[in-house]
Parts: C-alpha cells; structure tokens; sequence
C-alpha cells in the first residue's frame, strides 16, 4: 500500500475535518461491521472518504494532534481492508492509502479509504444494505432498495471522456491549481485528477479528462464540451406569462468553471434584482422588490450541479417584475418526483456534487438541504413557497415575489380543511420559528372568537379548532 508523508499542519486540518454525507473519520478500534456499514453507504450513495485512527472529538486529549493515534505499522490494518474487500459483497469500488505525519512515526499510520459511488447495490455480510445521508449511515429495506436499485441504473453523463482536450491541460488550469493550494492533503494535480477518476486512459491508451473533470476545473467548459453548459440569466419588464421581445431589457451568459458560474451569476441577479420595483397594493407606492438571497443562491447552485449536462441546453434565469423562473435542462433524476423532492435525494452527477463540497466555503455545504432551504427563506421573508413543476424537458422553479397570506389567514384555510392544529404545524405553516410568538396569533383568533381549544387535550398537545356558529 502507498504510504503518503504529510505535514502536521496537513494532520490538524484533517483531525479538524467535521463528518458530513462524504467524509468520516473513526479510530483504530472501529469494528469490521462498522467499517462495512460505512464504506458500503458511501458506495451506495454519492462516495465518500473514510479515515481509520484518527479519535472522536469527545475523546479528552492534552494535545488536539494526539488523536492522530494510527496504526504502528500497515499489517495492523489488515482486518480492516480484508472485511472491505471480501465481506461487503460485492466488493465496493475503492482506493486505499496510508497517511504518515512527518517526523512524528510514534503517531502512527492513518488509514485512508477513498469510496467511489457505485452501479451496484452493496451488502454488508448480514445481508443488510446501508446508504449515507448527512453524517449518518443509515439501513433501508423494501422499497427504499427498489429505488436505490431504480436509480443505480443509470450510467452518468458525468463520467464520459471528452476528446480533443488532455489531462496535462487540464491539471495546469488556474482554477485547479487555486483550489489546491487549499486542498488536504497536498497533492500534485494530476494526481489529484488520477485519484479522483477526472482523468482516465482512452482506448488509444493516453488520458483524458472526464466531463465532470472539466466542468469542475477547465476554464470555459463551453469550448470544450460538445454540449451546451452555460448560465443565460434574461431581465423582462414585464408580469406576462409569456413575455414578448419588446419586454426584454437585458441578457448576460455566465460561462467558466462551475464555482465561477455559481458567483458571476448570483452577482448579477442580485444586481437585477436591485432595479426592480413592485407595487405595493396597501399604499400605491413603488418599492424594490426583495427575495431572499440565501433561496436564490440553494436553486442556482440545485441547477447547476444537478442538470442533465447530456442535454444540450444552458440553464435559464428569467428575472420579471413579480417572479423568477429558473429553467434546468433535464427531467427529475433517478426515482426523484415532484411530490418527494423535499424527502429524498438522488445526485445525478455525484463526483460534481462531491468535489464542489471540498471547496473551503462550498456552495452545497448543507448536502440534500437545497431546496428545503430555499422554501424556509422564502416563508422567513412572508413570501408563497416556490413552485416546482416539469415542462417539457426542464425541471422549471419559480420564486412568486407573493407575500403570504396573514398567519391568522393560514391558520383558518388550515381548520377549515383540517379541523385541528397544534403549535408546531401552525409554526411550519406559517414560517414562525417562536412558540410563543405563534401562541400569541392563537390568542387573537380566540378574543375575536374565531377559534377554540379543543377538548380534552393539553400541554404539548394542545390543539385549537373554529368555534362552530349558528
């Protein structure tokens, strides 16, 4: 196995790495099972890192690097890959290392294993099928495998190679060469591309860089891919459904590497949006329009690295005077429909998603959290939720700039329907995050005799209904 000297510096970053959906970090003693449930749920999933002799956080050390506390030499770790290797059936895709700090060999050797996401469903060796979510490795049965098999099918248009562009071009590009600088380890380029299967040897036996190479780190994927992949973000002065030409007032394409596409374009909607005006229906005034950044920011960064980039289409932004639509190429992924996306998750082009999530701030921080965000911030500034729906080949969201009706308003379209409701569903309901905030809106409803507490029920299951009249 490779053994690959580090710098303490280097060892503090990744002792002070928090677990997310793709990386955990465990000790020396972790059991066989456990070390199958992990790297089987990151195969079944989008794939993941998993370092082994390194000590949790809760473990009281004099020293925070003495939870580097690997192994005294590779044979100790031969349980641990022999259970990977012969005991998750199949046998998952892997790339195993050992991390050694320099010039501090009593700390030991850390075992590095780099899971790639899989075309296969793997078994632990009780029969059990775990995936990642968050921080967590978590089992599913029934169904919940029938849509992991469902959406395994597919052979991502990610991992394609493309033609007429070297792997050398592509690890002297600018933006790979900035994103290593802050990378952990250090790591040569080409190497780094190598590792993470962005590169990869053609039929003519020369490599070459896979499309998710490119658009992570080529400097204008566009001239480089066949297929179209920019951002085209168009202002229309106008509410029209469908907007005539004489309503279009400014038009900019965003190309480059994704992360450059994700801040040029929020950079000039946040400028549109600056110079639009809405009529304020209560005193006939002309005011700026408001959106939440943060939901503008979760459905660009959504689009971008969850589009079909097989589809040869850019994503369009359309900004008019009461709405903004993003339009991206490419139906839901995998067994993703428009009434569970908020529930489930399925990354149509994993290593995009994956390797965004290495960047020092990254732009999908809180992994399978995107949308759920965008819908909260919307409620937070008393606007209607997004809309999402399929047209065509495009999954099409739209921001309405529709304020919501009064909390009050909600809560008696809810009772009419519902017949009772709780402090926590009128919470959701209504974007209040304070339970005596929300109790104070129940108190109003009741001194103007519109509402009542419901028989029988008390402290935490307190509920209101109408008061039935004649």
């Amino acid at each position: 196995m490779q053994v690959r000297i580090i710098s303490k510096e280097e060892a503090l970053r990744i002792i002070n790495e928090e677990e997310t959906h793709f990386l955990d970090l465990k000790s020396k003693d972790i059991s066989g099972k456990q070390v199958q449930k992990i790297v089987s749920s990151f195969a079944n999933a989008d794939g993941g890192e998993l370092y082994i002799g390194i000590l949790d956080k809760k473990e009281r050390v004099d020293d925070p690097f003495d939870r580097w506390n690997g192994f005294k030499n590779q044979e100790e770790a031969n349980q641990i890959i022999q259970t990977i290797t012969l005991e998750i059936n199949p046998s998952p895709p892997v790339d195993i290392e050992f991390y050694k700090v320099e010039n501090e060999s009593e700390h030991g050797l850390v075992l590095k294993i780099s899971v790639f996401k899989s075309a296969e469903i793997h078994y632990t060796s009780d029969r059990k099928v775990y995936v990642r979510k968050g921080a967590q490795s978590l089992p599913i049965t029934g169904s919940d495998i029938t849509n992991l098999q469902l959406s395994k099918g597919l052979i991502s248009y990610e991992d394609q190679l493309v033609s007429g562009y070297s792997a050398d071009e592509l690890a002297s590009s600018e933006e790979l060469i900035s994103f290593l600088k802050v990378y952990s380890p250090k790591t040569d380029a080409l190497e780094f591309l190598k590792k993470q299967r962005l590169v990869r040897k053609g039929q003519d036996g020369n490599f070459y860089p896979t499309v998710a190479g490119v658009l992570l780190y080529a400097e204008n994927p566009s001239a480089i891919l066949p297929k179209k992949c920019a951002v085209k973000i168009t202002r229309y002065d106008t509410n029209d459904i469908e907007p005539k030409r004489e309503h279009l007032k400014e038009q900019f394409t965003v190309e480059g590497c994704l992360m450059t596409q994700i801040q040029k374009s929020l950079n000039h909607i946040k400028r549109i949006i600056e110079s639009v005006h809405i009529l304020n229906k209560n005193n006939g005034q002309l005011e700026k329009a408001k959106y939440p950044i943060e939901a503008i920011q979760e459905i660009v960064v959504n689009a971008l690295i969850h589009r079909d980039y097989n589809i040869s289409d850019d994503i369009h932004i359309l900004i008019f005077n009461n709405r903004i639509e993003v339009k991206n190429p490419g139906r839901l992924p995998g067994h993703i429909t428009i009434d569970n996306i908020l529930e489930e998750r399925f990354a149509r082009n994993p290593t995009i998603v994956r390797l965004l999530n290495k960047y020092p701030d990254p732009p999908n921080k809180d992994i399978g959290e995107g949308l759920n965000t965008a819908f909260q911030k919307m409620q937070e500034m008393r606007l209607k939720s997004p809309k999402i729906e399929i047209q065509s080949n495009k999954v099409v969201v739209t921001l309405p700039h529709e304020p919501l009706a009064s909390p009050e308003e909600a809560i008696i379209e809810y009772l009419k329907q519902h017949g009772e409701i709780n402090n926590r569903t009128a919470r959701k309901l209504c974007g209040i995050y304070s339970e005596n905030s929300m109790k104070n809106v129940f108190v109003r409803l009741r001194e103007h005799g519109i509402i009542e507490k419901a028989p029988g029920k008390k402290g935490s299951a307190t509920a209101w209904r109408l008061v039935e009249k004649d």
